[in-house]
């Protein structure tokens, strides 16, 4: 590809990430499409490398900077920062978690420096706003129940249900949003990591999610953040804040290993579909994946030769 092929692709990658950032702000749940706004900056790293995505990330940003200064600096902290991380950390990883957990961390920073700047960096506002957010949303699905003619017993039985849910959502924000920002560094970094190696020329190459593999070693934070649970006080805020995203690495783990078992006894892919509609109607299989990844620690799923190191 010459020059000029390069610099349309370079605008039309950069392009795509901001469209994908704009449609996500203007669109009602449009959140979805500005997580995956990394993705086409990533793939434009893949095969272009940092400083022209750097330069096009820039460029994107000034274009948003046109439509509001928030925007631009979101756009710059929520899209670009965290493919560049996941970009970098992708050449020299032996397996996807070091990607992951860099675009993750990345995008973890950016959403507290704008949340910080959208209440003067001062915590309790932060809660405070949080707080109104779930409580609004709540009260609408309350007030939609009795709007549709469900009994006012239930109603009320199901409000009192939600203020306890309410409650222990602003309790583990931090976790529940850390635990977010992994979920969408897998998504970004599987979907880019796939573009990539089905143009059969991924610089640097994208080790497959199916590779994914945590150190032995982060087994100790499960159990260290485990006991913290259990402790009083802050101790026990603490702990359940970190608890949350290392089972959230685990579940991942577990995704890992059932790709693997899959393949070694060649399954049929409805079990896919089968699996991933039983996540969604019962939450609670998530904590089985998880068991699932923790474990190929000691009953070894996979084989070991290829761990990380």
């Amino acid at each position: 590809m010459g020059a000029g092929g390069r610099v349309v692709e370079a605008v039309a990658l950069g392009g795509a990430a901001l469209a994908l950032f704009v449609a996500g702000l203007l669109l009602p749940a449009g959140g979805l499409l500005t997580g995956m706004s990394p993705i086409p900056l990533v793939v434009l790293a893949g095969r272009r490398g940092l400083a022209l995505t750097a330069a096009v990330a820039a460029g994107a940003a000034l274009v948003a900077l046109a439509l509001q200064a928030r925007a631009a600096a979101a756009f710059l902290l929520e899209g670009a920062g965290p493919a560049l991380a996941i970009a970098a950390s992708a050449r020299y990883a032996k397996t996807p978690a070091p990607p992951v957990l860099a675009g993750a961390g990345a995008a973890l920073a950016g959403l507290a420096l704008l949340a910080g700047w959208q209440v003067g960096f001062d915590p309790g506002a932060a809660v405070a706003a949080f707080s109104a957010h779930v409580d609004g949303v709540l009260n609408d699905l309350v007030t939609g129940m009795t709007e549709v003619g469900v009994p006012g017993e239930q109603v009320r039985q199901v409000a009192t249900w939600m203020g306890g849910l309410r409650d222990l959502v602003v309790a583990l924000l931090p976790g529940l949003l850390a635990t977010a920002e992994l979920l969408r560094a897998v998504l970004v970094y599987a979907t880019a990591g796939a573009i990539l190696r089905r143009r059969g020329d991924p610089s640097p190459a994208f080790p497959p999610l199916r590779e994914w593999r945590l150190h032995d070693a982060w087994v100790w934070g499960f159990i260290g953040t485990g006991i913290l649970t259990l402790l009083p006080g802050a101790a026990g805020r603490v702990g359940r804040n970190l608890f949350v995203p290392v089972v959230g690495l685990y579940f991942v783990e577990g995704v890992a290993v059932a790709a693997a078992l899959a393949r070694r006894f060649r399954l049929p892919p409805g079990l896919w579909a089968f699996g991933l509609l039983l996540l969604l109607l019962q939450p609670l299989t998530a904590f089985g994946v998880a068991a699932l990844g923790l474990f190929d620690i000691w009953c070894g799923f996979r084989p070991r030769e290829r761990a990380a190191r």
